[in-house]
């Protein structure tokens, strides 16, 4: 939606938020860029953004880097002001005590924030205990004292994840007890020094969630509820939540996380076998549609502070299977290439572990040994096994996604949806029914490869040309390969006393 369709159109949702001051976390992250974008076109009066220094770089020059370079930012390049002069910085860190925001931040948060968009999180599936805690968990708990001493808030939303609730295979719209006291975690941390023997104990802790990531999320939408009678809040829980559908642009992404790493390596041909249930339920969910219904269910909760405002933005309504999205990826394997590619994509799938470790040794570890050794004698650094490491280890964190059927209830979420205007349903665009799943997957392999790859429309063509080139190469290597392993078949039966197919052959000649 453009900014003329937010200036020509007044919407209820939209009349929400202009106007206001929002305090936004995670703003240089993923969600948060795409929150900036869109609280800009709703003519919000300031978005305080919480931003740390990182590698010696200022928040003030970090965020001046981040709106030239991010193309989201569509009317950034004629009209800069447009967002420099509605984003005030405010330097702070989530992980730190307090915020490590300064004393007279402190004071221009309490005395002009209207609405807190919680969406910073450490997304690392391998992040230790005790760092995923202070940024997860004690971070929301110390944003949650700063909205107490917020007198104009009207709604805290808490961007939380549909996983944080993994351990049940399905997910109602409300709040679950923790597996053990937040508040008493975080101070165990924030008292023992002997974090490696803590981080010994660390598996035992989370158990049964799959990674720190869910665990800690299930434990700060605790701390949320904790503050539930003293704040008006909301909990958006997103599945797994991938490049953009349309809106600004379409199949936009910044990051490798997730189910852009296997769109990626596919069709890289670096991911080749992967352990996964092809006709189990794909928990996968646009940026954009994530965005604008977490802006929705905000103005919701805010209009109804009473209720257990926690909503699922999952696909439940509108889902594909992880089989249909490989065929949709594959279609477009002669279309789409990129010059940064390992081999072809020949991306294979099996439900089943051993199968897939197994293929890995002729699908992976062998051609990564090949590409190598071709490195060494060309006098480069040998790097692929070293990259077969990393695609492992992602894979053994996706495959609790992969291989388990989640469902998830969106009875609250549909009561939002079904509550919005016409208007609304044209501004914030949000209801997964309208998602064609095809022609989501089509552009987002698309604009993996522009977005991440960085490889412009313009490339593809000579791409597809280095693509059909090793094609050729491919056949005529399976060729050679097969034919040596049908002679040492016969070679095998031959030396066992097993007459080879020319005998049967032989004796079907005689009895004609």
């Amino acid at each position: 939606m453009s900014l003329q369709d937010f200036q020509n159109n007044s919407s209820p949702v939209g009349e929400f938020f202009a106007g206001q001051t929002v305090l936004l976390t995670g703003g240089s992250g993923f969600l948060g860029k795409l929150f900036i974008e869109k609280l800009v076109k709703c003519g919000v009066r300031e978005i305080l953004l919480l931003l740390r220094t990182k590698k010696g770089v200022s928040p003030e020059e970090r965020i001046k880097v981040l709106l030239k370079k991010e193309v989201i930012f569509v009317n950034y390049a004629t009209q800069p002001e447009l967002y420099l002069s509605r984003i005030k910085v405010i330097e702070g860190d989530i992980s730190k005590p307090g915020l490590a925001i300064s004393n007279d931040d402190l004071e221009y948060i309490y005395s002009h924030t209207n609405i807190i968009l919680h969406s910073a999180a450490d997304v690392r599936f391998d992040e230790s205990l005790h760092e995923s805690v202070l940024t997860n968990v004690r971070g929301t708990e110390h944003l949650l004292r700063v909205a107490l001493k917020c007198p104009l808030l009207k709604v805290f939303v808490h961007v939380s994840t549909a996983f944080s609730q993994c351990v049940y295979e399905h997910v109602e719209e409300r709040f679950y007890p923790p597996s053990v006291d937040p508040f008493e975690l975080i101070r165990a941390i924030e008292q023992d020094t002997r974090m490696e023997e803590f981080e010994v104990m660390a598996k035992k802790i989370i158990e049964p969630w799959p990674n720190t990531y869910a665990f800690t999320k299930s434990l700060a939408e605790d701390v949320v509820h904790q503050y539930k009678d003293k704040l008006p809040i909301a909990v958006v829980r997103p599945s797994i939540v991938t490049s953009t559908y349309k809106d600004p642009i379409t199949g936009w992404t910044d990051n490798f996380y997730g189910f852009n790493g296997v769109v990626v390596g596919a069709g890289t041909g670096v991911l080749r076998i992967f352990h996964i249930y092809d006709e189990y339920k794909a928990n996968i969910i646009p940026a954009d549609i994530v965005i604008n219904a977490t802006l929705v269910a905000a103005r919701y909760a805010a209009d109804h502070p009473l209720e257990e405002n926690v909503f699922n933005c999952t696909t439940d309504e509108n889902y594909t299977t992880w089989g249909a999205v490989r065929a949709d990826c594959m279609s477009q394997k002669s279309l789409v290439a990129a010059k940064k590619s390992l081999w072809i994509p020949t991306y294979n799938t099996t439900r089943y572990q051993l199968v897939a470790d197994f293929l890995a040794i002729f699908y992976h570890l062998l051609p990564a040994l090949l590409f190598d050794l071709v490195l060494r004698l060309r006098g480069q650094k040998a790097q692929v096994l070293r990259l077969y490491r990393k695609v492992h280890r992602f894979s053994d964190v996706l495959r609790f996604f992969t291989i388990k059927q989640f469902t998830f209830g969106t009875e609250r979420m549909r009561t939002v949806l079904d509550q919005m205007a016409i208007i609304d349903r044209h501004l914030f665009p949000c209801d997964m029914r309208s998602v064609v799943w095809s022609e989501f997957i089509i552009n987002q392999v698309r604009g993996c490869r522009e977005y991440l790859l960085h490889e412009p429309w313009e490339m593809n063509e000579e791409a597809l040309r280095i693509n059909r080139r090793r094609t050729v190469i491919h056949r005529c290597m399976l060729t050679v390969i097969y034919l040596g392993f049908g002679m040492l078949a016969l070679r095998l039966l031959a030396a066992a006393g097993i007459p080879d197919l020319r005998f049967y052959l032989g004796c079907t000649e005689f009895a004609t």
